[in-house]
């Protein structure tokens, strides 16, 4: 039932496009510049089967005989219609074969269909001219020029009909046609196409041919915009608009086989930068992803510190709880279970947090004291620096306003501009120093400035310090000054380097007044 419900569809449709692009052909056959069947009849085996074949062949015999009569009579019919349904199911199976994907997602796999297409509608298209030439019924036409308007005509038509169709079939892809042709935009580009293609036949006079480069201005804003789905529309509308020119000036009037050779031109451009678009959009997408993922990985080390205290404590507490239960005094019990809730509740906080952001980008802004920022940093500074023979110091001005800042988000990026310093120092030179001074930015703003007396950060280097996945250490992943900036950007703040001859980065934050 369902083998005879598509040929039900398929048939009728052949048919109908077979009738509607017999424009222009040599002789009473057909080779004509324009064949949008042959693609139906390719898409429909290549994602079916080739099981379909006998009703494809059925189907050109029929469409012969309904459209021109069988000129060349029943037999000719016959033997034309097994070479174009051969032909036809070849270019299929080898779409099958070579193509990893028939939604065409990627540059090869539209390359591979070009040459596919373009290849086999020149070998599909000898077989049928060789057909009607053996049977001498081409003696005042030259072979090669049927030939060629028979390639062109078929070839062009699987061009601009067969990733549409393949678009159609592919639900995503249709989601996709759909929604861009709900989009405001894409009426505009639709009637800016509609519009040259007019100025091209009527406005302009002469030969339209000489104008046809007009084109290719919107098609390269439908491509741009909307891809593959935008390239897909825009050929069909011109494709459309030069038939219909074709139906009311008359073939003789035109240099139809000029146009579409045009038409094949303007198709693979807009098809191939819409492939490109999308493949940069998929890119990026995934490297937004990447990104993220990375940057969690950067920061693994500062979650593990600040998850690490309340766990400490939580532990601390659980030991004393037990004496004191071996001990069978049971009155500290509540105040030590309330102090391990508060550090359970404190660490869960720093994951939820952490995870918001690098999920999000959201910060969760509260006020916070530069002292108890600056009391953060001493902590951090002696859990990075450790053992090594660093000097940390910190200094303030007097009277600086509350910080408005995700306090977990800011001792993170803290963390990461102390543990560089603390990294580009010499573990030999004696004295080593890191300095952390807080000082009023301006009205709005306080500047943290995180220092070190190592050698600084090379010229060479400073235009690329803060992109995404560039590390001046051999194991870096270069994520830690990215992800800090995005931090201190998403405070409405800054994070920068200038120039200096030894380490320097400057961390601009709102202060409670700006909020």
């Amino acid at each position: 039932m369902r083998y005879l419900r598509d040929i039900l569809i398929f048939a009728p449709c052949y048919i109908a496009l077979d009738w509607a692009s017999y424009i222009d052909p040599v002789g009473p056959f057909n080779i004509t510049p324009w064949n949008p069947q042959p693609a139906l009849a390719i898409v429909w085996m290549a994602l079916g089967g080739l099981h379909y074949l006998p009703a494809v062949l059925a189907t050109i015999v029929a469409a012969d005989v309904l459209v021109r009569g069988a000129p060349g009579g029943y037999l000719i019919t016959a033997l034309t219609a097994v070479a174009l349904a051969g032909g036809y199911a070849w270019i299929a199976w080898l779409l099958r074969a070579l193509l990893a994907d028939l939604r065409l997602r990627s540059s090869r796999d539209l390359t591979v269909f070009a040459v596919v297409v373009a290849g086999g509608t020149a070998i599909v298209g000898a077989a049928f001219v060789g057909v009607l030439r053996g049977a001498n019924l081409l003696a005042a036409i030259p072979v090669p020029e049927a030939l060629l308007r028979f390639w062109v005509g078929d070839a062009v038509g699987c061009l601009v009909t067969a990733p549409l169709l393949f678009a159609v079939a592919d639900p995503e892809r249709r989601a996709a046609l759909l929604a861009l042709a709900r989009r405001p935009e894409t009426v505009a580009q639709a009637a800016v196409l509609v519009a040259t293609t007019w100025v091209i036949f009527e406005g302009l006079g002469g030969d339209p041919s000489r104008h046809f480069y007009f084109l290719f201005v919107p098609l390269i804003w439908a491509a741009a915009r909307g891809g593959m789905s935008g390239a897909i529309l825009a050929t069909a509308v011109v494709q459309v608009g030069v038939v219909i020119a074709i139906h009311r000036e008359g073939a003789a009037a035109l240099p139809v086989l000029e146009l579409q050779a045009l038409v094949a031109a303007f198709t693979l451009t807009g098809l191939f930068l819409g492939m490109v678009v999308e493949e940069r959009s998929r890119a990026a997408e995934s490297l937004r992803q990447s990104l993220r993922l990375a940057a969690a990985g950067e920061m693994a080390g500062a979650i593990a510190h600040e998850v690490m205290q309340p766990l400490t404590a939580l532990g601390s507490y659980g030991r004393s709880a037990l004496l004191y239960l071996e001990r069978g005094e049971a009155a500290p019990l509540p105040g030590i279970v309330g102090k391990m809730l508060a550090e359970q509740e404190r660490a869960a906080e720093v994951v939820r947090r952490l995870r918001d952001f690098f999920r999000a980008g959201t910060t969760r802004l509260e006020p916070l004291t530069v002292e108890a920022l600056m009391a953060a940093a001493r902590r951090i500074g002696e859990q990075v620096i450790g053992e090594r023979r660093i000097a940390l110091a910190l200094r303030s001005e007097p009277g600086l306003p509350d910080l408005y800042v995700d306090r977990l988000q800011v001792e993170l990026v803290l963390r990461n501009l102390i543990a560089n310093a603390a990294e580009a120092l010499d573990p030999r030179a004696a004295d080593s120093r890191i300095e952390v001074a807080a000082a009023r930015n301006d009205a709005t703003s306080v500047r943290l400035v995180v220092a070190d007396n190592g050698p600084g950060v090379p010229q060479t280097a400073r235009a690329r310090l803060f992109e995404p996945f560039v590390s001046g250490k051999s194991t870096g992943m270069g994520l830690g000054l990215a992800v800090s900036r995005a931090i201190a950007e998403a405070h409405g703040g800054a994070l920068e380097a200038p120039p200096a001859g030894h380490g320097e980065f400057h961390l601009v934050l709102p202060c409670v007044h700006a909020s």
